[in-house]
């Protein structure tokens, strides 16, 4: 599939669009820009040449060298214009990224890609483009292909208590919720604006709190204790009756 000429001489030679912004604008990279504007020899300065002109002198006899002396485009460039004239097919051609005749806008993507688990190849045959328009347009708005499957299933997995718990009282990061759910880490992200819920800044994941300290367990008496109470006891009176006993010899005067 080929760019239409008259088109990317329109965006360059009387738009002012740079060569580098080209490829971005057919939804392409911007080494593919530069190497179709290479190849019809669209070049900053020079003459707006249109399709008609071309095919009328083709027409008409005239040879691709003598037609790029009348016009002012390189030889090469001559022939790969009438080749698209002759093989571009109308009903399929590139598109403005966000432009209104875009058919993959941000939010066809994010609906059927990220939500519902659409292919790039599903969606290019849906709307008529390309599965390498799909994928560059993923890239140029930052939208992951991951599969977190109908929304519906989704919010039941994850609820606004559930995504609450895990992402402020747990600390988890999206990824790490992603992966206990199942889901894709953009799915987590979009319930997360969804439900209100402030995203942290990177690298402010909260520690969690250490565990408390147990206190020492009071100790436990002995299982005899009450036995070595009766000693102690019985040590005692013996020792108060010897003294007694020693006071009443000593004031009697006998021999201790």
């Amino acid at each position: 599939m080929r760019p239409d000429p008259d088109r990317l001489q329109q965006w360059v030679l009387r738009d002012g669009v740079p060569a580098s912004g080209v490829g971005a604008r057919l939804g392409l990279s911007r080494a593919a820009g530069y190497g179709w504007l290479r190849r019809y020899g669209i070049v900053a300065g020079a003459p707006f040449v249109p399709q008609d002109r071309l095919i009328g002198f083709w027409r008409a006899g005239m040879l691709a060298s003598r037609i790029a002396i009348e016009t002012g485009v390189a030889a090469d460039g001559v022939r790969e214009r009438l080749v698209t004239a002759a093989v571009l097919v109308p009903d399929r051609s590139y598109f403005v990224i966000g432009s209104p005749e875009d058919p993959l806008p941000e939010r066809l993507l994010r609906d059927w890609v990220v939500r519902e688990g659409f292919t790039a190849a599903q969606v290019a045959a849906l709307t008529g483009t390309t599965a390498r328009q799909v994928r560059y347009r993923l890239a140029h708005y930052k939208l992951s292909t991951g599969r977190p499957g109908p929304a519906p299933r989704l919010r039941r997995r994850l609820t606004r208590e559930t995504l609450l718990r895990l992402y402020q009282d747990e600390g988890l990061s999206c990824p790490r919720i992603a992966e206990r759910a199942g889901v894709s880490a953009e799915a987590v992200r979009e319930l997360l604006v969804e439900y209100g819920i402030e995203r942290r800044s990177s690298g402010s994941r909260p520690r969690p709190a250490p565990p408390p300290i147990a206190e020492a367990p009071p100790p436990q008496p002995h299982r005899h204790q009450a036995n070595l109470d009766r000693a102690r006891a019985a040590c005692a009176h013996s020792r108060e009756l010897v003294a007694t006993a020693r006071e009443t010899l000593a004031r009697v005067g006998a021999p201790v």
